[in-house]
């Protein structure tokens, strides 16, 4: 799964590396992005343009009741069958932005935070889905770890690549795009265990991605 992740890139970085519109809110970084909270994201405009919306991280649909749980995942493998998603999964596709993400290490029968980046801490996007809404919601699309990451948690999130990323915005069927998704084996993750402090959402510092002691 993915609960937390970060986004802290300088913006002047993120527009160069995503082809990002100026945007019409401020960019507030964040090294502990927790569900409920508002996420940049890329949507597809007119013409093949990008378009950067905020949304909500935690997908509300019409017909849940008042009070569910936001839904801030989704399982890849199943995203035609599950009612909450095969209407998004052709036309609500987007990018959620990030430049790490923490799991948490079940060991000795506790759990503790490890912090994970990709390409030496580059920005990326998770696939996502999003919905319309009062306020307009979104999920991130997960699949089973690599290799790599297996001794951490047995679920990750789906990472596209420049090219799937375009492939994602666009308007080809999922049946179509699903086999050309990146296969996350051999791409170059690196982790480290960090401060429980991230288990808290108040906290938001650099100093949740540092190594622990």
């Amino acid at each position: 799964m993915c609960g937390r992740f970060t986004l802290y890139t300088p913006l002047d970085e993120l527009a160069e590396r995503f082809s990002l519109p100026e945007l019409p809110w401020e960019y507030t970084p964040s090294y502990n992005v927790a569900p409920t909270q508002m996420v940049l994201t890329v949507r597809a405009g007119r013409d093949s343009s990008r378009s950067a919306a905020l949304l909500r991280w935690g997908l509300t649909l019409p017909w849940q009741k008042p009070g569910s749980k936001p839904l801030i995942n989704a399982r890849l493998e199943t995203l035609t069958e599950k009612p909450s998603f095969r209407g998004l999964v052709n036309t609500r596709r987007c990018l959620i932005l990030a430049d790490g993400f923490y799991e948490w290490k079940t060991e000795n029968g506790g759990k503790y935070p490890v912090y994970i980046t990709l390409d030496g801490g580059k920005p990326f996007a998770f696939a996502g889905l999003w919905q319309e809404g009062d306020v307009p919601s979104c999920t991130i699309i997960t699949q089973e770890a690599s290799s790599i990451l297996q001794p951490i948690h047995h679920r990750m999130p789906v990472i596209l690549t420049p090219e799937t990323e375009e492939l994602w915005l666009s308007p080809l069927p999922f049946a179509e795009l699903e086999a050309a998704l990146p296969d996350q084996e051999g791409r170059p993750f690196t982790y480290h265990r960090v401060s429980t402090l991230v288990n808290s959402p108040r906290h938001n510092s650099s100093a949740l991605i540092v190594p622990a002691d």
